[in-house]
């Protein structure tokens, strides 16, 4: 199995995320919309944004949602059992 950084490194462009995309990863990584803003850092009003389609993602919240898609187990590193459960 490749690494993240193997698999980061053989990315070149980085796909554009629609709002469908994006709720179509929060799913497969089992987060709510409070979930999926601490894991990208961002506030809950963001993901709303983006979930909408008022607000695109820039483009280091796209890299890490490619990354998230790529790699769902480093999700798993990162938040471990904190993760919140869906409402």
């Amino acid at each position: 199995m490749k690494t993240p950084i193997e698999i980061i490194s053989g990315m070149t462009a980085t796909p554009e995320y629609t709002p469908d995309s994006i709720k179509t990863l929060m799913s497969r990584l089992n987060l709510n919309e409070k979930g999926f803003a601490v894991l990208m850092n961002v506030l809950p009003m963001t993901v709303r944004l983006w979930i909408s389609g008022a607000v695109l993602p820039c483009g280091q919240s796209m890299r890490l949602m490619q990354i998230y898609e790529a790699c769902p187990e480093i999700v798993e590193r990162i938040v471990g059992d904190s993760k919140p459960e869906n409402e």
